[in-house]
């Protein structure tokens, strides 16, 4: 297969996990116990797919801990995540989520001996002013706003630790068991998500909480099942291009690319209506992404 071919069909994935879980939220979860159970069944799906889909082997103790690690990691990042999606515009969601290249960066810098060149310093002031936006002023909105902010703010450093861990993992002498490692990092995601999932469930019990249903019972496990498949082709084909592509141009297109792909389907698919401040952000949002991935030096 082609390096465009991949490249299209690995965006295409991540647009399509993204745009499962702004429906899901958006009309079949019951809450966060409908968000964790999603990510158990999306995590579970991936796994199981890349155990088939590539060479397993034995792996070391270092990959199994990183991966354990990165699994926990990945958990807090799918429940954050979603939780953002169900309270607030799936644009501004991953715009502030896609900020988390900058840790990427800052990472780079202090423990591999990268510089930071002055595209990713402008990235970092725009990524400044798109929070600035970010941020409503209207009282009434602000307790509510107060708390997307919050789970985007959690997904961004989630996000960002994920990728970190990715380089750590790629950087030592066990890069060749790089699918064992997302493998394990999946299944541990989907079974912590699963026991979080029975304590909630016994803790609703206690209370009496009823949940919503979909008026397709089997509507929301179909969701579950694309995004995990979504999932697992968009992580592995961008591993593979990310060995192939420079660095200048593969980081530009998948993150500015990406936004701007959950921007049009937030707008054609969702109807998002932002404010001309939202949209603003979201600008400078997407100017900071492609400043952050440093494509000019």
């Amino acid at each position: 297969m082609s390096i465009p071919m991949t490249l299209v069909l690995s965006m295409a994935a991540a647009l399509a996990v993204n745009v499962c879980k702004k429906y899901f939220t958006s009309t079949l979860s019951g809450g966060i116990s409908g968000s964790v159970v999603f990510n158990a069944v999306s995590g579970l799906t991936a796994a199981l797919i890349l155990l088939f889909w590539g060479d397993f082997g034995t792996p070391s103790v270092y990959t199994v801990c990183l991966g354990v690690l990165f699994g926990a990691i990945t958990a807090l990042q799918g429940i954050a995540s979603l939780s953002a999606l169900q309270c607030g515009p799936m644009s501004y969601t991953m715009v502030i989520s896609s900020f988390s290249t900058l840790i990427s960066a800052l990472s780079g810098v202090a423990f591999f001996g990268e510089t930071l060149g002055w595209a990713q310093i402008v990235g970092m002031l725009l990524m400044l002013v798109s929070f600035v936006f970010a941020v409503k002023t209207d009282a009434k909105e602000k307790k509510a706003n107060a708390k997307w902010l919050l789970l985007c703010l959690i997904t961004f450093i989630s996000t960002g630790g994920i990728g970190v861990m990715q380089k750590i993992h790629q950087s030592s002498a066990h890069r060749e068991e790089l699918n064992a490692f997302l493998v394990i990092a999946f299944l541990v995601s989907a079974v912590l998500c699963g026991i979080f999932t029975l304590l909630w469930k016994v803790r609703e019990r206690k209370t009496d909480r009823k949940n919503t249903r979909a008026a397709h019972p089997w509507l929301p496990l179909a969701i579950m099942l694309v995004s995990g498949v979504g999932v697992a082709v968009n992580n592995k084909f961008n591993l593979y291009l990310s060995g192939v592509m420079d660095s200048a141009v593969f980081f530009p297109i998948v993150n500015g690319g990406g936004l701007v792909l959950a921007t049009l389907a937030a707008l054609l698919l969702f109807r998002e209506r932002l404010t001309k401040r939202q949209w603003m952000g979201v600008a400078f949002g997407i100017a900071s992404v492609i400043f952050l991935c440093n494509p000019f030096g």
